[in-house]
């Protein structure tokens, strides 16, 4: 599990901020344990770790919920397939994505 979720992690910040870039290049670790941790906040459904992990990563909930991927799935999805609804409603509510469509495509 923990695996799937720096693999996720990775590519989720690949994506963030590769995306100007031609050539995706390595992340540092420091950002990787960032990112690792807003997942392992999603997941817990504490809104408190939720808010705690975005600020100390020093990126905001919209720039997050364009890249960010854990195990495969898009920060809201994840957070729902956790059974972590407050977390699920707060990132999307923060990231400015529709929740109730989110919802509907589980």
């Amino acid at each position: 599990m923990k695996k799937n979720l720096v693999i996720s992690s990775i590519v989720g910040s690949l994506l963030l901020f590769g995306a100007a870039q031609t050539q995706a290049q390595a992340i540092d670790e420091t950002t990787e344990k960032q990112l690792v941790n807003i997942c392992k906040a999603l997941q817990s459904n504490s809104k408190m770790k939720l808010n705690r992990a975005v600020s100390k990563s020093g990126l905001n909930y919209r720039s997050i919920s364009k890249g960010l991927v854990c195990n495969g799935m898009d920060p809201v999805t994840f957070a729902l397939r956790n059974n972590a609804q407050k977390t699920a409603e707060l990132f999307a509510r923060k990231g400015n994505l529709d929740y109730q469509t989110l919802l509907a495509k589980l």
